[in-house]
């Protein structure tokens, strides 16, 4: 026994300090591998997905997507792609309406290359199925933002119906589904876009058929009114004719409407507002009635009240 333990304590004595130095090399290089593998990363917002046989749809899920915790190199965690992701959770063996609670496993977890998933959440998730069925609702159109000039007068969706294919418990209440707000800001003029449907719920699935339309938003330039009582009329006659002019009335009222964007003209400005009576190529003496016209500026559309005026001629 005793040469036994001479033996045993020879073999851990001999070269004892090249064994330290072997056994701190190796701790400095488990510690350096495990330091190179393990990297971590949490991949927010994975897309969930529950799988269900034909004829059964999701009533209600308590989540539609989970957050994933991810360990590996860091060359692994920097190929990981989220758009590649997707937790995927099979009940096509159910049938029964009943709420369930799933737990959700790495195993869950599809479009995985490299790194390990260590940890999902939520770890379970509540699913309640029912009996699949189809509805057509109308589509609304939204819009966002302010135009440029003008108001938006109507938002026309094309088709105007789609088909919706889900829970039939959640299609009795579903009146409609809305397309994706359209971003009118800055825009002058009606246009056309292609806007994806949203979905009709938060926490229950439906396919939608087609799922995006097409929307067009007009957009309707508002004009602007501005009254200018008291305009004196003034007659214009044919050069060197020597005439008397007596107009009457002497004044008129004017109402002028400009587009949303355009300046509105004042009445005393390097713009003004001027009503006349064209008297050219009437013959003295008499008595006519001549339109008034209005004067404001091209990009303004001008009434008179009244629209004629009589016009006396005499010879000077």
């Amino acid at each position: 026994m005793a040469v036994s333990v001479q033996r045993i304590q020879s073999m851990v004595l001999n070269n004892w300090k090249l064994k330290c130095l072997a056994l701190l090399m190796a701790i400095v290089s488990w510690n350096v591998i495990q330091d190179a593998i393990s990297f971590e990363v949490v991949i927010p917002d994975v897309r969930l997905q529950v799988q269900v046989r034909e004829g059964m749809a999701i009533l209600n899920q308590s989540a539609s997507t989970v957050d994933v915790t991810f360990r590996g190199s860091q060359e692994d965690i920097q190929r990981l792609d989220p758009r590649r992701l997707q937790a995927v959770v099979n009940l096509e063996t159910e049938t029964s309406p009943r709420p369930k609670e799933i737990p959700l496993s790495p195993e869950s977890i599809r479009g995985v290359r490299g790194p390990r998933v260590v940890a999902v959440h939520p770890a379970r998730i509540h699913v309640t199925l029912d009996e699949q069925a189809e509805r057509r609702v109308p589509v609304q159109g939204r819009t966002t933002g302010t135009p440029l000039s003008g108001e938006v007068s109507a938002v026309i969706c094309e088709p105007s119906t789609v088909s919706l294919l889900g829970p039939a418990a959640k299609l009795r209440t579903t009146e409609c589904v809305y397309a994706q707000p359209v971003d009118v800001d800055g825009r002058v003029e009606s246009f056309v876009r292609r806007s994806p449907l949203q979905p009709p719920g938060d926490n229950w699935v439906a396919k939608m058929d087609p799922a995006e339309v097409q929307v067009r938003v007009e957009i309707t330039r508002k004009d602007s009114v501005r009254q200018f009582k008291g305009v004196a009329v003034s007659a214009v006659i044919e050069p060197g004719q020597t005439v008397v002019t007596d107009i009457d009335p002497a004044m008129v009222d004017v109402e002028l409407s400009v587009r949303s964007g355009d300046r509105m003209p004042e009445g005393d400005t390097a713009r003004p507002v001027r009503a006349v009576a064209d008297c050219t190529g009437l013959v003295a003496p008499g008595t006519f009635v001549v339109p008034v016209r209005v004067f404001a500026g091209h990009d303004a559309k001008a009434t008179a009240s009244p629209e004629t005026v009589k016009v006396t001629l005499a010879v000077k």
